[in-house]
């Protein structure tokens, strides 16, 4: 039995099927950019985050992504060795740090990225303009709503309380 044979027979009809496209989108796509780049998860996560907007300390990419503290840390430092990221205090704040991406980091990024945008229009080649366009708008609703369901049980602790 296989993964995809589950997709007809579970109560998880949409949670099921994004977990089975997200698994088989990017494991293969990060163990490829470990092996060829060196770069690991945490890295990897640090770079996107610092890709998307630089000057973020590593409490702001734990917010973003939902990550543990160790894990970013560990990126952070990973990146920090490999010159991919440069620290500098907080002026506002002496305690934190912001990190911003070197060229070097930028350069890991992009390369990196060209695979992951590959990928996505192969794993969307099976859907015309408007079925792409409907899915990224019905995504973005689900995604845009993340902050109401949340907080919701089973999510929330409180709600186990």
């Amino acid at each position: 039995m296989k993964l995809i044979d589950i997709l007809d027979g579970t109560p998880l009809p949409i949670g099921y099927r994004m977990a089975f496209l997200t698994v088989f989108f990017r494991e293969p796509l990060l163990r490829r950019i470990e092996r060829d780049q060196g770069l690991v998860r945490p890295e990897w996560t640090v770079l996107v985050c610092l890709a998307f907007r630089d000057g973020l300390n590593a409490r702001d990419i734990c917010e973003i992504t939902e990550q543990p503290s160790n894990s970013v840390s560990r990126g952070v430092s990973l990146l920090l060795d490999k010159g991919f990221v440069a620290r500098k205090p907080d002026p506002e704040d002496a305690r934190r740090s912001l990190l911003t991406l070197t060229p070097a980091g930028r350069a890991a990024y992009e390369c990196a990225m060209t695979l992951f945008v590959e990928a996505e229009a192969e794993m969307t080649a099976s859907l015309d303009t408007q079925e792409r366009a409907t899915l990224i708008r019905l995504l973005d609703k689900m995604a845009r709503d993340v902050p109401r369901w949340k907080s919701l049980p089973p999510y929330s602790e409180a709600a186990d309380d």
